[in-house]
């Protein structure tokens, strides 16, 4: 057998030379890749007016990035950090539909369920729509309530029964139309099952039990350390404090760090909160949002996830809006990659600022 040793000098395989030479370069280009990063966010906050943004970045599983620019509180000077408090807007739906999936999971509810079972005197059109269709918009119902006002506190059983009287947009199960309502409707029923508020089971069986100190339902009254304020850019260099919404609507219910997004994303990967399959299923069975597009990256609709595809990379994803606040979940389950975005500025588009963080990454 001939010796890997020649005059005392080791000779490696031609492969394991390449693969150690590897390892030596991608601190090299993880450091680039962080300050690629670093300078588009600058850039893009400056273009955009964007008073205050946070981001956080995993690849290939490992946290890459975590950061906070610009400023919280503009009147203060109180810099953004990876512990601002920001309202996330509709991305909070999914969070939402986990909780759904893990009473399924549990055995106290299922998708096929009628909402009739929770509200025996809606109206006989209702007949037709399941918990399913609530997660995946296609219930027919309505966008928002006729009751509803974003400037006033009530309660989800009222918004609810508002709608009794309102016609449906569609056949149930028939099409796809974005709806809050939906999401108010699986708040409510949490609380029919559980028996304690939707506050108190998410604050309890979702948050504290996984980690998450922060994220909370939102107050406008309690105390919450490091909240943003949001602002508004009316063009110029004019910007202003936005509306404060003082409904506490379920359909963009929460608030949150990004040190809490990026291990929320960490407990999607690991499979904690649901089994794996009960988490593919939430991005596996959705539903087109346009009917006539058959293009490859036509947009679809799962349980709390927008579902297509990126530059050949299946995405899974959602976004939130409030005035003053902007944010996006940005997913590639398949690489185990995710660039989350928080912001107190609108109009921000988040969703082309985390697809040009995957461009620096991917």
């Amino acid at each position: 057998m001939r010796s890997s040793f020649n005059n005392g000098t080791f000779k490696l395989p031609l492969l394991s030379v390449i693969a150690v030479c590897a390892l030596l370069l991608f601190p090299g280009v993880l450091h680039a890749q962080k300050e690629r990063i670093d300078t588009f966010i600058e850039n893009t906050m400056a273009r955009q007016h964007i008073v205050g943004l946070a981001v956080g970045v995993i690849k290939d599983g490992k946290v890459i990035k975590v950061k906070g620019y610009g400023y919280s509180n503009l009147e203060l000077n109180t810099p953004v950090t990876t512990s601002t408090v920001f309202k996330l807007g509709s991305v909070s739906k999914h969070i939402i539909a986990v909780a759904i999936m893990k009473l399924v999971q549990e055995g106290k509810l299922q998708l096929e369920d009628p909402v009739a079972k929770f509200y025996p005197d809606a109206p006989s059109h209702w007949s037709k729509i399941t918990i399913r269709h609530l997660l995946n918009h296609t219930s027919g119902l309505k966008r928002e309530s006729p009751a509803f006002d974003a400037m006033a506190e009530q309660p989800d059983s009222l918004l609810i029964r508002a709608a009794y009287k309102d016609t449906l947009v569609f056949p149930t199960g028939s099409k796809w139309q974005y709806c809050n309502l939906g999401y108010f409707m699986l708040a409510d029923i949490i609380r029919q099952i559980d028996g304690r508020s939707f506050t108190e089971y998410m604050k309890k069986e979702i948050f504290e039990k996984n980690g998450l100190p922060v994220t909370r339902v939102t107050s406008l009254k309690d105390m919450v350390y490091g909240r943003a304020d949001g602002y508004a850019h009316l063009g110029g260099d004019t910007i202003i404090n936005a509306l404060n919404y003082v409904a506490l609507r379920p359909s963009g219910a929460f608030l949150s760090t990004i040190d809490d997004m990026i291990k929320w994303e960490m407990l999607i990967q690991r499979g904690k909160i649901l089994p794996q399959d009960r988490w593919q299923q939430m991005w596996s069975n959705p539903s087109k949002t346009n009917a006539t597009d058959t293009s490859s990256t036509a947009v679809y609709y799962g349980y709390g996830f927008y579902v297509s595809n990126y530059k050949n990379r299946k995405a899974v994803y959602h976004g939130g809006v409030l005035p003053g606040f902007r944010a996006m979940f940005y997913r590639f389950p398949e690489e185990r990659t995710a660039i989350i975005i928080l912001t107190n500025s609108e109009p921000t588009n988040t969703l082309k600022i985390a697809q040009d963080v995957a461009d620096i990454i991917l």
